[in-house]
């Protein structure tokens, strides 16, 4: 299992200089967040108690936030259970199969039990021993805005109360905890952003700590140099860029910014130029209020059929009938 996020932040993350008119990467990704379908259930479980879970259905995400007690996780096909205590916070994407106990020889029985003693939000369960509370909450995010997420946060995430987090952090998951103990008026709604937020801030988290990877997006962005020419893509989206002009917005030749680029990120400098132009052609798209021929000026492309083609080479689909399956969505 991933040990805990401890907070120090990477060398180079508060180096790197900010460049005036400049868009931060990681602002524009997580800007582009948007909940929907969200879910909470606060579990008060009592000693003995055990349960699994079949994994997520569809673009999920999970999140498991211990209030206070104890228990077990254990992911199918691992060998070992990691233990967890009040304070630490577990963030999925994937449909892992997984078990939840307060003991390894307490008796497991299936989630769709547990779930029918839910009760206005809360599932009191268990034989009447020491308590432990857990919040269990589920949303789903469209396609586009999750593939930036998923690329940058392992699977799974685990921060721990001993991590540094910021009095803000800490903060959420206490409105959080509280909404589901008390749920008022708009709390559906209420959940919803918290979810944002918390999402948000478990990002700067893993962002700022030990545990962040020496390859993939958060190195990039933290380079002095990739994250120049990262941060010139997000903030020109619409120019005619190509290898050699990055790599000048880089300060580095052309084949030492395309090895270096590949090496970090794992594909070319225009291959992710492309995946970050769909992203934003996608957010665009839903808002609804732009034509498609603007769109397509507004991420780099001279016409609609040069868009759509892009579009559906990476989506799959045309971007109509992205609006289409965006409009249909609860």
């Amino acid at each position: 299992m991933q040990p805990a996020v401890t907070a120090k932040r990477p060398k180079g993350m508060t180096d790197r200089p900010q460049v005036e008119g400049f868009t931060n990467p990681l602002s524009e990704v997580l800007g582009s967040i948007r909940i929907a379908k969200a879910e909470c259930t606060r579990l008060e479980a009592t000693s003995p108690w055990g349960f699994r879970c079949s994994g997520l259905q569809g673009k999920r995400v999970l999140f498991v936030f211990v209030v206070g007690g104890s228990a077990f996780l254990k992911f199918e096909g691992e060998p070992e259970a990691t233990p967890l205590s009040g304070g630490n916070l577990l963030i999925m994407f994937d449909d892992r199969p997984f078990s939840m106990a307060d003991h390894s020889r307490s008796r497991i029985v299936d989630s769709s039990e547990v779930r029918k003693l839910k009760v206005n939000g809360v599932v009191r369960y268990g034989g009447g021993g020491p308590v432990t509370t857990v919040m269990f909450g589920k949303f789903s995010m469209n396609t586009l805005e999750a593939l930036p997420i998923r690329s940058i946060l392992p699977q799974p995430l685990y921060l721990s109360l001993k991590q540094d987090r910021s009095c803000a952090f800490q903060s959420v998951l206490d409105l959080l905890a509280a909404e589901t103990a008390q749920p008022g008026i708009a709390s559906s709604f209420m959940i919803s952003r918290l979810y944002e937020s918390l999402l948000v801030y478990a990002i700067r988290a893993y962002a700022s700590s030990t545990a962040a990877p020496q390859s993939g997006w958060l190195a990039a962005i933290s380079d002095n140099r990739l994250g120049r020419a990262i941060q010139a893509m997000y903030s020109s989206i619409h120019k005619n860029w190509s290898v050699e002009t990055l790599a000048r917005e880089a300060r580095m030749s052309r084949s030492a910014f395309a090895s270096k680029f590949k090496s970090v990120l794992g594909e070319s400098p225009l291959a992710y130029l492309t995946r970050w132009r769909m992203h934003k052609a996608g957010a665009m798209i839903r808002a609804g209020n732009t034509s498609l021929f603007e769109v397509a000026k507004a991420v780099g492309y001279e016409s609609e059929d040069s868009l759509s083609r892009a579009f559906k080479r990476q989506l799959g689909m045309s971007p109509n009938g992205y609006r289409r399956m965006d409009a249909t969505r609860d």
